[in-house]
């Protein structure tokens, strides 16, 4: 079950080329500066899918086959949309015309590795989400997700640009590398789906709340875009290095829509005290990240322990910059293990841990457990609203 993250590295630095190669081409069509803004290969499972499918008024299918068979799935934010249709001159239509660039754009890569051509077919309009997600997992409910964001200078909101394999060929193409095998990749799927309900249960012992599994999957990231992975809103959290089996940064942070909506939620009182509002966010964090690591610590029977939390409060793109520049000594490619839990409406934690690249074959065996069902997370006892142990 073991997964090369090498080789997969490598084969994610094609997603990233791939999402730049569509930027170039939207440039080309449109004449204004057109830029990538983030690039992931993901690992998710299905019920998470049709978060990286957008949500936008307007999203045009692209399907193709041939060598590889797929299809990519562009939705326009109207800002977007809009300056498209005027710097082209095609009005509605210059849509599935950027839909079929990008992804012509994108599969070109792949068309010079692989055995024979791909075909790009005509654009479709998509109204459903179940229509995109049938044919797309590799094993167990797991699917490959090749996501980039696609900007141009001067304007506001992107294009969210997803290219989903189909599963049968898709299959077909890694089996020239035995490292790659569906069934180990599947399992990275489970080892985040388990880390975001050991978040999930922690957070509701601690608070009170009962929380939302919103997102969980595993992300493959050039570690020059890792800041990325978060926007530049106003995160409050605590980041953690573990030492043991598996060296690991963690960053437990919550995003908050309201001001003072992490304090209200964690410190229930009319007015409370900065000091004591970040003590419990620290507290928090702490337990959370322990709960995570605990998990992966059950699966290989182990211990794994966990630093003091750093407290930080910083846009989420500064606050995963130390990250990547701690992670680009040693490797090209980031692993993440990545969960989105929603406590309530105003406040939203975010986790992404990062097992140093030199522990992959430690992460592999963590995954095949997890997957195998072997070993479920062990919780600590119950936590009161007030952060205090009980």
């Amino acid at each position: 079950m073991r997964v090369d993250l090498d080789s997969l590295a490598s084969f994610s630095h094609t997603g990233a080329e791939g999402g730049q190669r569509a930027a170039d081409a939207l440039e080309t069509l449109t004449g204004v500066p057109a830029h990538c803004e983030i690039s992931r290969t993901t690992l998710v499972d299905a019920d998470g899918l049709a978060a990286f499918l957008g949500d936008a008024a307007t999203r045009i299918a692209v399907p193709f086959d041939g060598a590889l068979a797929g299809h990519a799935l562009v939705s326009f934010e109207k800002p977007f949309a809009a300056r498209v249709a005027e710097e082209t001159g095609m009005g509605g239509d210059a849509l599935p015309e950027v839909a079929n660039i990008l992804t012509s754009g994108f599969v070109d890569g792949w068309a010079e590795t692989a055995d024979g051509t791909i075909d790009i077919e005509p654009p479709e309009a998509v109204t459903a989400d179940d229509s995109l997600v049938g044919d797309v997992a590799i094993a167990d409910g797991a699917a490959f997700v090749f996501e980039s964001r696609i900007g141009l200078a001067g304007v506001e909101g992107t294009c969210r640009f997803a290219v989903l394999p189909a599963a049968e060929q898709f299959v077909d193409y890694l089996a020239d590398d035995d490292s790659l095998s569906p069934d180990a990749l599947a399992s990275y799927a489970q080892l985040t789906a388990h880390s975001a309900d050991a978040v999930a249960d922690h957070l509701g012992a601690m608070t009170g709340i009962d929380p939302d599994v919103v997102e969980s999957h595993f992300d493959f990231v050039p570690v020059e875009d890792v800041p990325s992975l978060l926007d530049d809103a106003a995160y409050e959290g605590a980041v953690f290095e573990s030492d043991g089996p598996v060296n690991t940064v963690l960053a437990v942070l919550f995003d908050q829509s309201e001001p003072g909506a992490v304090a209200d939620a964690l410190v229930p009182a009319e007015d409370p005290d900065a000091a004591l509002a970040e003590s419990a966010v620290a507290e928090l964090g702490n337990v959370t990240a322990s709960g995570v690591l605990d998990g992966w610590a059950n699966a290989l029977d182990t211990t794994i322990d966990v630093s003091i939390p750093s407290h930080v409060h910083d846009d989420g793109r500064a606050v995963l910059d130390t990250v990547a520049a701690a992670y680009g000594r040693h490797a090209d490619t980031v692993a993440v293990v990545d969960a989105t839990v929603a406590l309530n409406d105003e406040v939203t934690c975010r986790v992404c841990a990062f097992p140093s690249p030199e522990d992959a074959d430690t992460v592999a065996e963590i995954a095949a457990e997890l997957s195998a069902g072997d070993a479920d997370p062990d919780f600590p006892p119950a936590y009161d609203t007030g952060g205090e142990q009980s």
